[in-house]
């Protein structure tokens, strides 16, 4: 399966284009989740967790090196393909919109290189 790509809009118009992390890059983080997750098996289906219970789910994700903050400075840099565009200078919301698709958790994209 490749890695897909897709074009972003950002808050002022422009866009950046962007490609999901390659498994061997999502790996290291990926285990370590599957980690802290097996540690909370014993609260059953994280869909049925209580607030309190995913907030130290988080918590205990951002302690092993793999929450969220992580993930984007392990993936947005290597992932945004548009020279002109910089994760320092993108918004939270940005981050957190690229970050949805860097990761696989929107299956928009195109498997086909995009032109720049």
């Amino acid at each position: 399966m490749p890695v897909l790509k897709s074009e972003i809009e950002l808050d002022d118009g422009s866009k950046v284009y962007v490609r999901q992390a390659s498994g061997l890059e999502k790996i290291r983080l990926e285990t370590k989740q599957a980690r802290v997750l097996r540690k909370f098996s014993h609260l059953g289906d994280p869909a049925t967790w209580t607030q309190d219970q995913q907030l130290e789910f988080s918590d205990a994700l951002d302690e092993e090196g793999c929450g969220i903050a992580d993930q984007i400075d392990a993936w947005l840099p290597k992932c945004i393909l548009s020279d002109e565009v910089s994760v320092e200078e993108l918004t939270t919301a940005e981050i957190l919109k690229i970050l949805t698709f860097v990761r696989g958790d929107s299956s928009e994209g195109s498997a086909a290189p995009l032109e720049q």
